[in-house]
């Protein structure tokens, strides 16, 4: 990235609008979906600037391939009545993602075609095919200052994210911001475990890929979101909304208000706010639309994680806060009722921590970094998220 276009972002970002506009969406239906879809883009500042030739990726979430039943991707129809009202105005749409895993050809078309994204082809809109991939620089990183990125998304004019709402076992909510995580190539994605193995370091290389990339407009798919055990094996969990901001900070204060998550104990709103890129609280976001408190899930269920903090002071406080930290420590843990032995946890450990034993995935605590993508991509949802003792008790 050039310093003229460093220049660009950051005064694209001091331009954007915080607004975050709440859409009613009571289902999936073609009616509904175009009506929820028009509204959030009607009330977009940038719409004016898509028009004939205007370059459009549309970075949705197709973490694995799954049918939109599941509520693991974002729903298809709402991504296909993006495209329509975006292709009518001439734009050229591409709709695409990096899932977990191998990122070719035959991987992207197994996605599309698993999670009904094939779709959005019949409004002229087309499905990422390119697998090309590039280095890029961001001088104002707190964590990535170097990230290796899908190149179909730097090729377009505009990046529109339209991430699904759900729970998530690491950063405990995934909309908004840990969308762009999907624009690292899916075999690259263990190395940035690796690189950023807790969860503020992880947090702030994905508010980098937020700041370095710069989404236009970013929209969230509520309408059905997921709860449990998250992003891939939870449960479907109807809401009845579509959200949408300029701003992917606020947006996400909006989704953890509405899942009955305090602020603080998601990371990633955590260090945005921290950074002065992102609100403290809910009373800083200016809301359109429905209200949330009208809409909030109070028995949403989360990942099994929960966050304590303990700080002491001195040595002995430092010591405290170590072993209570330790004591709460959350863990990926297999149910070996519901494992099937298929090694994908074993082939996707950046940490290469599992070992498979009488075809069962063991898990070696001390190589453990707890990115969790073995509890993401179980495709039975057989690893879950593990609480001690002391942390069920607590909560």
């Amino acid at each position: 990235m050039s310093n003229d276009e460093t220049i660009e972002r950051r005064q694209a970002a001091a331009r954007r609008s915080d607004v975050v506009v709440l859409t009613a969406c009571p289902d999936y239906s073609e009616e509904h979906a175009r009506a929820a879809v028009c509204s959030a883009l009607e009330k977009w500042p940038g719409l004016s600037g898509i028009g004939p030739g205007v370059r459009v990726a549309v970075k949705v979430n197709l973490v694995t391939g799954a049918s939109p039943k599941k509520a693991v991707t974002t729903h298809p129809q709402l991504v296909t009545e993006l495209c329509r009202q975006l292709t009518m105005r001439g734009a050229e749409v591409t709709v695409g993602d990096s899932p977990g895993g191998l990122f070719t050809r035959e991987a992207l078309r197994r996605a599309y075609r698993e999670s009904g994204m094939e779709q959005i082809e019949q409004t002229g809109a087309k499905l990422n095919d390119d697998i090309e991939t590039e280095n890029v620089t961001y001088p104002g990183a707190a964590a990535a200052h170097v990230f290796s990125c899908t190149s179909w998304l730097r090729k377009a004019d505009v990046i529109i994210n339209f991430a699904k709402l759900k729970s998530h076992g690491m950063m405990r909510l995934t909309a908004s911001v840990k969308n762009l995580f999907g624009a690292v190539p899916g075999t690259t994605k263990p190395e940035y475990h690796m690189r950023f193995p807790n969860e503020t370091a992880f947090a702030n290389m994905l508010i980098d890929l937020n700041e370095a990339l710069q989404p236009a407009l970013n929209l969230v798919d509520a309408v059905v979101c997921m709860e449990g055990n998250g992003p891939t094996a939870g449960s479907p969990r109807p809401l009845g909304l579509v959200l949408s901001s300029e701003n992917p900070y606020n947006l996400d204060m909006i989704c953890a208000e509405l899942t009955g998550m305090r602020p603080e104990d998601v990371p990633t709103i955590r260090c945005a706010a921290s950074r002065g890129l992102g609100p403290s609280g809910l009373q800083e976001v200016e809301i359109s639309g429905e209200r949330p408190k009208q809409w909030k899930l109070t028995d949403f269920r989360q990942a099994d994680g929960v966050r304590v903090t303990f700080t002491g002071n001195g040595v002995l406080g430092r010591l405290q806060e170590a072993i209570f930290r330790s004591a709460m420590q959350q863990m990926p843990k297999v149910h070996p009722s519901e494992c099937i032995g298929c090694r994908k946890c074993f082939n996707v450990c950046p940490a290469m921590a599992i070992t498979m034993v009488k075809g069962k995935p063991k898990i070696d605590r001390k190589r453990c970094i707890r990115c969790f993508c073995c509890q993401e991509f179980c495709p039975r949802g057989a690893m879950k998220v593990h609480r001690t003792l002391l942390a069920r008790l607590l909560q």
